[in-house]
């Protein structure tokens, strides 16, 4: 997910709890994650923002873990002067509407010791796939996260969470709704990527998102049944 220099310095904590890409906010624009009144790429160069949960800051969120370990169902320790505490890692990101200068609950003293796991679930099947605007080492234009627990060729549970597509990992609860008691079918997981973009909302150049997402979302599906 990195260049080799940042993999031997880097750590899952960090990656997700790193600051958006935004080049507006990386090149220092007094925008909403910079502390300023407007967000720039609403009306600029927004081709990789967010179709969901934008308003009033349009950030995607940059990490490659962070929708896997939702799907996963982590936590994160957590340690600050008050003591630790652990946060799921499904309420550990905050949308721009709740924070617009932060992306997560941490306090600024506040650091992530250790990330955990529940115990493998029985069945259990997993698959992340990645759609890149160029061919290595970049942040994903469109991911999907999926989990499933199957029972044959029946799914009993199922976790689904986009990447690239919002300022959090963005959950898909109706998707899952539809997958679970059912056979995972080449029609279902159509139906699946279809209904994955219910409420998306393009700016005014990342419309191409939207079908992008179906199709990320099916083939994962698929390939996560086995």
């Amino acid at each position: 997910m990195a260049t080799p220099q940042i993999r031997n310095v880097g750590t899952i904590a960090g990656n997700v709890a790193q600051r958006p890409w935004c080049w507006y906010y990386r090149n220092g624009f007094p925008c909403y994650k910079a502390g300023g009144k407007q967000c720039f790429s609403f009306a600029g160069e927004n081709q990789f923002h967010a179709i969901f949960g934008g308003g009033p800051s349009y950030i995607v969120h940059p990490s490659d873990t962070a929708p896997a370990l939702v799907a996963l169902d982590a936590s994160f320790r957590v340690a600050g002067p008050g003591g630790e505490r652990t946060i799921s890692a499904k309420d550990f990101f905050v949308l721009p509407r709740q924070n617009a200068e932060h992306e997560n609950v941490l306090a600024n003293d506040d650091v992530i010791v250790s990330v955990q796991l529940p115990a493998s679930m029985a069945g259990a099947r997993g698959r992340y796939h990645k759609v890149l605007d160029r061919e290595a080492w970049t942040h994903a234009v469109v991911s999907a996260a999926v989990v499933l627990k199957m029972d044959g060729d029946v799914c009993r549970t199922a976790r689904v969470v986009l990447g690239g597509v919002a300022p959090i990992p963005w959950r898909l609860p109706e998707v899952e709704k539809m997958l679970v008691g059912q056979r995972i079918t080449e029609e279902l997981a159509a139906k699946a990527g279809e209904a994955s973009v219910t409420g998306a909302r393009a700016l005014s150049k990342n419309a191409y998102k939207i079908p992008l997402t179906k199709g990320v979302v099916r083939r994962t599906i698929l390939e996560a049944r086995g």
